[in-house]
């Protein structure tokens, strides 16, 4: 019997707390100094949402069909989601982030149905036909010029009666969630019906989520976790695709205005936010639990925030990825409580506590295949370093439309599926899962394989250095390891600094292996979270800073 549909949640809250606010979202003409917010309670969300559902269904679309959805994020952005939901349609999500050739590559590969869309977007189809040759359905935000379909706001159509939702089996597909292709092709995951539910039960679970609870909302994506759990979100006046680009004054303003407890951003956001509330004295008096993903955290942000948060505040972040999170997490207190001191010994980062539901093995590392668990040896001593397996109800089962990624990314375990995730790390001996950095950019020297990460745990800890990165040059299997280094903003690169790093390593198992030091102005980096280094850029950069090395070594 059918009996799951994300949407439930909305209607739940809708009938227990209709008047609770959903959605807080700058409103037109916003200003930092005097900021002002357009807001959507949970009655009038689950109204929204069923009046698009209703719309959407006399559109055509129907359950099961892929939307593609390219509109900027705002309070219909989210009645359009879960108004998907509603019908049972499975939205497609994308980062517009990733660059136009990969969009459209995407695009073309998952072939939706139908095309929800700001108006530049059915611009470029109707002279860009290809990616879009599987689409029949067209919805238009904002003006509808001479390429045909239906306009957003005409399939807002309201009703008396509440729409009577589709529910689902528990592996049927709920949406398609684009990576961010930082460390390779991106790839549609299936997010299927039981793995929303699971994912909000976890972080309930983890956080102690309670409806009624604020949260400054810096990741659109995330704040269906927020509605879903009877939260309020509030996205801060920011440009949501791009980071980096948020301003420390908008989001201290958001968290002021509404006194939010929650908030959750991207390392880079945290980074800019924490410099300007130091230097001007700015305080989150009423936030208790900060949470960012996308890439570790160094120790200093921890301490940083220790001086802008309330006694008993925490910094959390919650490891896992898009097709499976949360796996773990951990708090600022076990992080300046004992970790730390091992990462800046060289040992890597750890990540923490195995999140409920979640299921972590470490296996050996291989570029291979690997089709069954039953043939499978897992590592089962603590500290060997080998790639991180995971499996559980939060755990995506599959790529769609991606066989090659199925084939080398999954592991059949029985009935289910395991997940690789693509990164190193290990098991302490009290079951805290370590990161010690992609496999994909490990190092293969002449001595054998070298991750990343614990290296640059050690050189991170200079002061003057915001962030380093490990890149081999030259040929695979005798790759030099060459250390870049990043300067945090106002300071400069000097043969002191250099000779400091190098004193930083000794002592350290990783005493001596850095072969050269090499000063970057600013590394390149993911569009999503603005944070995860884009290394394969970096070796490529290095590789031409190396070539007197290079002859040496050979």
């Amino acid at each position: 019997m059918s009996t799951h549909n994300v949407a439930q949640a909305i209607r739940r809250h809708a009938q227990s707390q209709p008047d609770a606010v959903a959605l807080r979202f700058p409103a037109k003409g916003y200003r930092t100094e005097a900021p002002t917010w357009d807001a959507w309670t949970y009655a009038e969300l689950d109204h929204h949402s069923d009046a698009y559902a209703r719309g959407f269904q006399a559109q055509g679309i129907h359950t099961g069909d892929r939307c593609l959805m390219l509109i900027k994020p705002g309070l219909d952005f989210f009645a359009v989601v879960f108004g998907l939901f509603k019908l049972g349609a499975v939205p497609v999500v994308l980062d517009p982030g990733m660059g136009m050739k990969a969009l459209l590559r995407c695009i073309e590969t998952n072939a939706p149905r139908v095309v929800i869309a700001e108006s530049p977007v059915h611009a470029i189809r109707t002279f860009v036909r290809r990616p879009f040759a599987a689409a029949e359905v067209f919805v238009t935000r904002g003006t509808r010029w001479f390429w045909g379909g239906a306009n957003l706001k005409a399939c807002h159509q309201p009703a008396d009666e509440p729409f009577e939702m589709v529910l689902r089996e528990a592996t049927d597909d709920a949406a398609i969630l684009f990576t961010s292709g930082s460390t390779g092709a991106a790839k549609g995951v299936a997010s299927k019906q039981a793995m929303f539910a699971a994912q909000v039960d976890a972080l309930r679970e983890m956080f102690d989520f309670q409806p009624g609870q604020i949260d400054v909302q810096c990741f659109a994506a995330f704040a269906i976790f927020d509605l879903c759990l009877g939260m309020t979100s509030v996205l801060p006046s920011m440009d949501l695709s791009k980071p980096a680009t948020a301003r420390p004054e908008d989001i201290l303003a958001a968290v002021h205005a509404h006194d939010a407890d929650v908030c959750f951003a991207s390392p880079v956001v945290w980074q800019n936010v924490s410099r300007h509330a130091l230097a001007t004295g700015a305080k989150l008096p009423s936030v208790k639990t900060l949470l960012t993903v996308g890439a570790p955290i160094p120790a200093y942000l921890h301490r940083r925030f220790q001086q802008i948060l309330p006694d008993g505040a925490q910094v959390w972040t919650p490891y896992g990825a898009t097709e499976g999170l949360p796996i773990s997490y951990i708090g600022t207190d076990e992080i300046l409580g004992g970790t730390w001191d091992r990462t800046a010994q060289g040992h890597g980062t750890c990540v923490g506590r195995i999140a409920p539901l979640a299921e972590v093995a470490i296996v050996p590392v291989t570029d291979d295949a690997m089709p069954d668990w039953a043939d499978v040896t897992p590592i089962t001593e603590p500290g060997v370093v080998g790639e991180i397996v995971v499996k559980g109800p939060q755990v995506s089962p599959e790529y769609k439309d991606a066989p090659e990624a199925n084939r080398t990314g999954k592991i059949r375990d029985g009935d289910g599926f395991r997940h690789r995730m693509g990164d190193l790390g290990y098991l302490d001996a009290e079951g805290r899962l370590w990161f010690c950095g992609r496999k994909k950019h490990r190092l293969e020297t002449a001595e054998g394989m070298l991750p990343a990460v614990p290296v640059e745990g050690v050189f991170n800890e200079h002061p003057d250095v915001f962030r380093t990165a490990l890149v081999g040059v030259g040929e695979r299997g005798a790759e030099v390891p060459v250390l870049c280094v990043e300067m945090e903003p106002g300071k400069e690169w000097s043969e002191a600094v250099e000779q400091a790093l190098v004193e930083l390593g000794a002592g350290t198992p990783h005493e001596g292996i850095v072969q050269r030091f090499l000063h970057h102005p600013a590394f390149p980096v993911d569009a999503r979270h603005n944070s995860k280094i884009r290394r394969e850029d970096l070796k490529e950069w290095a590789d031409g800073q190396c070539a007197d090395l290079l002859r040496r070594a050979s």
